[in-house]
């Protein structure tokens, strides 16, 4: 796993100005920092992957992305992609009050935990993602600013298709 997290490390420190350009739009500007910071620890991490993010990124985000970065780890171990990202969807759901519709990170994932392999996940959650830039945010900080966020795509949705785009590419031959 380490190596396809240090992949991911140099991924999203090159998105990092991007996403957070995207965040800025809706929230509070540093989702891309956040990434960032969490992939870092994740990579570098003695301990469980997910736990490591969390701990390094904070915050809701923290805790909601290292649900993505379990899955990811079940994954890459041999595991179904469809039962490790429905489980990450089970827990974000539960934990963030969110679901389909609500210009989340969740919208990108939904979808995605509907597939059978990683790369049609990766394709799925693009397309969720794409989606939240006609939705009006109704959570996060989102949900405040002017529009609601319509016309913007979602920084959260942004990262969980990158990360599964990233990983599919890892896994094709």
């Amino acid at each position: 796993m380490s190596a396809a997290l240090r992949a991911a490390v140099a991924h999203f420190e090159a998105l990092e100005a991007t996403l957070n350009r995207l965040d800025a739009a809706t929230g509070d500007g540093d989702h891309g920092a956040t990434m960032a910071k969490g992939l870092r620890a994740a990579a570098q991490a003695d301990e469980e992957p997910g736990t490591a993010f969390r701990k390094a990124a904070g915050g809701a985000s923290g805790m909601l992305f290292a649900q993505v970065i379990d899955a990811l780890v079940h994954i890459e171990a041999g595991g179904s992609v469809a039962e490790a990202l429905g489980k990450a969807v089970q827990r974000i759901s539960m934990l963030g009050q969110a679901k389909a519709g609500d210009k989340t990170m969740l919208d990108a994932l939904i979808p995605a935990a509907a597939c059978a392999t990683l790369g049609e996940a990766a394709t799925a959650a693009q397309a969720g993602c794409e989606a939240t830039r006609a939705m009006a945010a109704r959570r996060g900080r989102a949900k405040y600013v002017e529009g609601a966020g319509v016309g913007h795509v979602d920084a959260g949705a942004t990262s969980v298709a990158e990360l599964l785009k990233l990983f599919a590419n890892r896994e094709a031959p």
